[in-house]
């Protein structure tokens, strides 16, 4: 949003797009008060929001007193308010399982109080401990809960356009965690449009200001750095110079333009931007997962700077914090699948979080991914000769074959039907290979014995080539193929 996943590049991209906003009554800044106690509610309540972007340990400090507050004035919007912040806080913080019994008690007190809008919150928070937690299906569905919940509450204008921006954005982070990061700059797309809809120019500024930092993670990650790093500029422009330029936002724009950087080989201005970076996190109280992102870039561009001693102390900080960042997740997902939040309980997702998370404390993932997108390609070339050379399939008349490959993208059925007549112990062979092979994955393996290009595949299932590129990889996995034997090659004599 898994295909086959690479659970440390998720977790990079989680926290690259990781929301640092949440719901709040006013988004206006407020100049630093003397005397908090002569502020009204509502006033303290604006005034923690910034905090919370600027020294986060020290605003959550405060949740309890103006709770407190707003339960003794009988202000629901401020109490649920601070209970949608408290929960982000623990997203944020890693620790999904307090971050579960927050959403929890938010979206009871929201159901309690009759309030559409702050029970779409709830679920919207969902939707990113989901992501979180390497659940796509789950977070999926939370948003589109979140997105009815909001068309039924009674809010408008700049609230309801600031929530629909907020949940588009989140479920960007579950299309990125896929791959699928066309789909996930098609909703940060939508999102923008959201945002150009509300009227409250602060509030407007805010949330693009972070906005245009997603949009700059998606086109890296679509190799379009140009684009990435015109993105993270437009991002730096709405930077108001007080607090913003401390904030995590400004942060994540340095981490961005240093990965920029890196990847375009200016890796003395990546270096730069880096070391700014790092001089920010303690302020910030940088999470493990902004933490590692920062280390990894920073020993690849002291590497590349031949600064051979710097590199490695900043691999060794890297390894260190992945060390105890997938201790604490793992620790955290075991709790939330027994949560009963957790309904539909996919142990093989479960299996598969485990063994990637055993894979990332064994070595660099950085180089593993370089090599696999090496293969990747390498694999896709010979596959493209092989088909050029082979057009044809010996077994099966060319009408025969017309009808399979029309019959694939419309009925199901009768493909299935007309494929099994064609090839009658394909499927009985596949499953003697690997008898756990799931419906899709056979299915997909038909296209393979067709002779079916990527494009082709994509168009059929409507998928990224990207993705399908991902699936005949999974395949050569499950049916334990050699990565000398060319893929169309295996199946053409399967």
């Amino acid at each position: 949003m898994y295909f086959y996943k690479n659970v440390y590049l998720m977790m990079k991209l989680k926290y690259l797009l990781l929301l640092l906003l949440f719901y709040c009554l006013n988004f206006n800044t407020f100049a630093q008060f003397q005397d908090s106690k002569n502020l009204s509610l509502d006033e303290k309540i604006v005034i923690n929001h910034d905090l919370m972007m600027t020294e986060p340990e020290r605003a959550f400090n405060q949740f309890e007193e103006l709770e407190d507050q707003a339960i003794k004035e009988e202000n629901r919007e401020a109490e649920l308010s601070i209970l949608s912040r408290k929960t982000w806080f623990y997203v944020r913080k890693t620790d999904l399982k307090k971050a579960i019994k927050s959403a929890q008690d938010l979206q009871s007190k929201a159901e309690f109080y009759n309030s559409l809008h702050w029970e779409a919150t709830a679920h919207g928070h969902l939707l990113e401990i989901y992501s979180i937690s390497n659940l796509p299906e789950q977070a999926i569905e939370e948003f589109e809960k979140t997105i009815n919940l909001l068309n039924q509450s009674d809010k408008s204008g700049d609230d309801l356009n600031n929530s629909k921006a907020i949940t588009h954005i989140k479920v960007a982070t579950v299309y990125s965690g896929e791959g699928n990061f066309g789909m996930a700059k098609k909703m940060l797309i939508k999102a923008d449009k959201y945002i150009s809809e509300i009227k409250n120019n602060e509030r407007r500024r805010k949330i693009r200001f972070m906005n245009f930092s997603n949009l700059g993670v998606v086109n890296m990650e679509l190799n379009l750095y140009d684009s990435a790093e015109y993105f993270v500029q437009k991002s730096l422009l709405l930077n108001n110079g007080k607090e913003d330029e401390f904030s995590l936002n400004q942060f994540r724009n340095y981490v961005l333009l240093g990965q920029i950087n890196n990847k375009s080989k200016s890796h003395l201005e990546a270096y730069q931007y880096l070391k700014h970076a790092e001089g920010m996190a303690p302020r910030l109280t940088a999470s493990l997962m902004e933490k590692d992102v920062l280390y990894e870039e920073l020993a690849i561009a002291y590497q590349a700077l031949d600064s051979i001693a710097q590199a490695a102390i900043y691999f060794n900080k890297n390894k260190d914090i992945k060390i105890e960042l997938e201790k604490s997740k793992n620790s955290s997902l075991h709790k939330i699948i027994k949560d009963e939040l957790l309904k539909e309980k996919n142990y093989s997702v479960y299996i598969l979080i485990g063994a990637s998370i055993l894979l990332i404390i064994s070595s660099f993932f950085i180089f593993k991914l370089y090599r696999k997108n090496k293969f990747l390609e390498k694999q896709e070339k010979e596959g493209e000769v092989f088909l050029k050379q082979n057009p044809s399939i010996q077994s099966i008349d060319v009408e025969s074959f017309l009808r399979l490959t029309e019959l694939a993208g419309k009925d199901e059925q009768a493909f299935n039907v007309a494929f099994h007549a064609q090839f009658p112990d394909f499927y009985e062979k596949l499953l003697a290979v690997n008898p756990k092979l799931v419906e899709s994955e056979i299915k997909f393996c038909t296209f393979l014995k067709l002779k079916l290009s990527t494009k082709e595949i994509a168009q059929i299932q409507n998928i990224e080539p990207a993705t399908v590129k991902n699936k005949k990889n999974r395949i050569r996995k499950r049916l334990n193929i050699p990565p000398d034997v060319e893929l169309y090659y295996f199946f053409n004599k399967f």
